[in-house]
């Protein structure tokens, strides 16, 4: 429930504020000639979004509490299933069968993911007794996707799934964006802005 709270919330919220994030290193991975596979003749980032549904909670393990600081430390396992998550490219493989012709936008036909959270909660003695949580990925998560063209071309209907190098690119691209929130990197959720309606109650820990 707290989640499904934060994910979004007016304008503001998690989601919006993690998917800016990871779009424009996205975006920038994208920009490097380097990065794209010898397969890809062009690519460039259209959106990206992890939608509107929030992870489930599956389970809570508390590592350690330190009394003196009152920050109680756990990980926290969580699912997904984005069902709406929106990863948008502009792409145009450079095969034979395919370089005739134009390029054409590809997305996430689903995604669903495992990850763990390394999670702090700093403790307040007044309601609502947590005043911040600091949130990063204990390790990069594992997930499955379904990459399919938009465009009508002809590679509409195509499973980039079956380009092996054209999906691993894309998952090492999506790994490099998230290695942005693995520990000791972190988010912080401001409880109390978040209680007040300040849509700007998550903020990210410069290293």
């Amino acid at each position: 429930a707290l989640l499904y709270k934060l994910w979004r919330v007016n304008s503001g919220g998690l989601e919006p504020r993690i998917s800016s994030s990871v779009s424009a290193t996205l975006a920038e991975l994208l920009k490097h000639p380097y990065s794209k596979p010898s397969v890809v003749a062009h690519v460039a980032l259209e959106s990206f979004t992890f939608g509107s549904t929030p992870p489930i909670i599956s389970s809570i393990k508390m590592k350690r509490v330190d009394d003196t600081q009152s920050v109680l430390y756990m990980d926290v396992d969580i699912g997904m299933l984005l069902q709406d998550a929106v990863l948008l490219l502009d792409i145009k493989p450079s095969s034979l069968e395919y370089r005739t012709l134009p390029s054409t936008k590809v997305s996430i036909n689903s995604l669903d993911a495992k990850a763990t959270l390394s999670v702090s909660a700093r403790c307040s003695p007044d309601y609502p007794y947590i005043s911040y949580l600091d949130v990063s990925l204990a390790e990069l998560p594992e997930y499955n996707l379904r990459i399919e063209p938009q465009s009508e071309s002809g590679l509409k209907g195509i499973d980039f799934g079956s380009f092996p190098v054209v999906s691993t690119w894309i998952k090492a691209s999506i790994n490099s964006a998230l290695a942005e929130y693995l520990s000791p990197k972190y988010i912080t959720i401001d409880v109390l802005a978040w209680l007040k309606g300040d849509a700007r109650f998550v903020t990210f820990a410069e290293f």
